[in-house]
């Protein structure tokens, strides 16, 4: 074996283990997708056109994830497309009772399940920022017991 070969030998003997270390850890690109969770910001009713000072989101949280969260807790909102991007505090008005849904995992190896999800709405209070129909984010890695 040329000292070439042997260099992209252990290139790739790094890339494997370090890719195996992250996927164990949960840091790897699906872990860290699954903890993020997008909803559309909706308007509370309010009996009076265009003057609302509230806002919600429902987020669909898996079941494994779902002991985190609890009625009245307060979590970081994220807005990734508004330009100054600050962190907007929500409450957590209501988590369902039960499942809502099961999403279908692409794969049935190694006796994984569907997943059940459960619906959380998280309240908002309005700003000027803030319009409905917006992208809002949780992380559920930030939200500490």
């Amino acid at each position: 074996m040329n000292k070439k070969s042997l260099i992209y030998f252990i290139i790739a003997i790094l890339l494997v283990a370090g890719g195996s270390l992250l996927a164990v850890k949960g840091k790897d690109a699906v872990g860290r997708a699954e903890s993020r969770k997008q909803a559309v910001l909706e308007a509370v009713p309010n009996t009076i056109a265009n003057d609302t000072n509230h806002f919600y989101a429902d987020f669909y949280i898996q079941e494994s994830q779902i002991q985190k969260i609890k009625a009245g807790k307060r979590v970081k909102v994220h807005f990734p497309y508004i330009e100054r991007s600050d962190e907007v505090e929500g409450v957590v008005a209501s988590i369902a009772s039960a499942p809502q849904f099961a999403a279908l995992r692409m794969t049935r190896e190694k006796g994984q399940a569907d997943l059940s999800m459960y619906a959380v709405r998280i309240t908002i209070d309005a700003n000027a920022e803030l319009l409905p129909g917006m992208t809002a984010e949780v992380d559920l890695d930030e939200i500490a017991d």
